[in-house]
């Protein structure tokens, strides 16, 4: 048996490399802005965000504060986030008022091109840019934030607010990424607003999964599964934890002949080609007798969900590749998250 698992998810995309395109540029809104310019463009082909995280992206505080965001770990899609405000004024702040707001945004890969005439020859330039769309604005109006501030005034302020209830969460995707931010806003008027905001990570939940809200599969939580004569049989059952072995137990019973089999483990993704995160490779006698596989799941595999007009599914497929002949083919879904 030949076995062939990606060590990362992420370097699936990052195989293609992140070439600056010179000349070209990305924006991000605030407060995403940190890395805006070059660094968010790259050449036809190439997958710039699949080496950028959404820490690195933020900018974590305007100039008339210092200071940051404190998010307590263990935030669910559902559930609550538990912050803390500790930020000083080192210059003067007069604002109209101030704003507490948990935001979320799709950060995507978007391919670009410029055509040009130069007599009679035209010439198309692409290139790879990284835009960001906002997808949830949630106030926070109970949270009171004084509006005005002398230099060194500290704030140090508790905050409680609701993580998304139904998602999605906190997901990097290669060419695309979903980044939820807890920011404190201070409305200057004919000015420039005052900010400190920090990178919340909002992890899948997993009651969520079990509780039927999403389309998953009729095999995707399920341990045993089979199919006519197919069997494929997971361990342990779903949903699989990033990181962890999953053992795929596989037989099908009448398989002959042919090349050889595979068993393949894919993740699905709206609006792209899917992606191949491991393989075995064995013989179809191997196959009719029954063969246990075990795929390292890798720890920075997203989890399955839906939101932000995208959804994530995992599939494991088994192949009798047959020449001249179409191949054989089953397949069974498994929630990973």
């Amino acid at each position: 048996m030949e076995l062939h698992v990606a060590n990362s998810f992420l370097d699936l995309w990052r195989a293609a490399g992140r070439e600056r395109h010179a000349g070209k540029t990305g924006s991000l809104p605030a407060p995403l802005d940190r890395l805006n310019g070059e660094t968010l463009a790259a050449r036809d082909g190439a997958h710039p965000l699949a080496f950028l995280t959404g820490a690195e992206l933020l900018t974590p505080c305007t100039d008339a504060l210092s200071g940051s965001i404190e998010v307590t770990p263990g935030s669910l899609v559902g559930g609550e986030i538990h912050a803390r405000l500790r930020v000083r004024a080192t210059k003067e702040i007069n604002a109209r008022g101030t704003r507490v707001a948990v935001k979320g945004y799709l950060i995507r890969e978007v391919t670009q091109s410029h055509t040009e005439k130069v007599g009679d020859q035209e010439h198309t330039t692409t290139w790879i840019e990284v835009l960001a769309t906002e997808i949830a604005n949630v106030p926070l109006i109970e949270v009171a934030v004084p509006a005005t501030l002398a230099p060194n005034d500290e704030i140090d302020l508790k905050i409680l607010a609701p993580a998304p209830k139904l998602g999605p969460p906190s997901v990097h995707l290669g060419v695309y990424m979903v980044v939820w931010t807890l920011q404190v806003e201070w409305d200057i008027a004919a000015g420039v607003d005052e900010r400190v905001a920090a990178v919340i990570d909002v992890a899948q939940n997993p009651d969520l999964l079990r509780s039927g809200v999403m389309s998953l599969g009729p095999s995707a939580m399920m341990a045993a599964w089979s199919e006519g004569e197919v069997s494929m049989d997971v361990e342990p059952a779903p949903p699989i934890a990033p990181g962890s072995a999953l053992q795929v137990n596989v037989r099908w019973p009448s398989a002959s002949g042919g090349r050889g089999a595979r068993v393949e483990l894919y993740a699905d993704l709206k609006m792209a080609l899917p992606v191949r995160i491991a393989a075995a490779e064995l013989q179809t006698s191997d196959l009719a007798k029954g063969s246990l596989i075990t795929f390292e799941i890798p720890n920075d595999a997203p989890p399955v969900f839906d939101g932000a007009q995208l959804s994530l599914r995992y599939r494991i497929r088994v192949l009798i590749d047959r020449p001249m002949r179409s191949d054989l083919a089953a397949e069974r879904n498994v929630v990973i998250g």
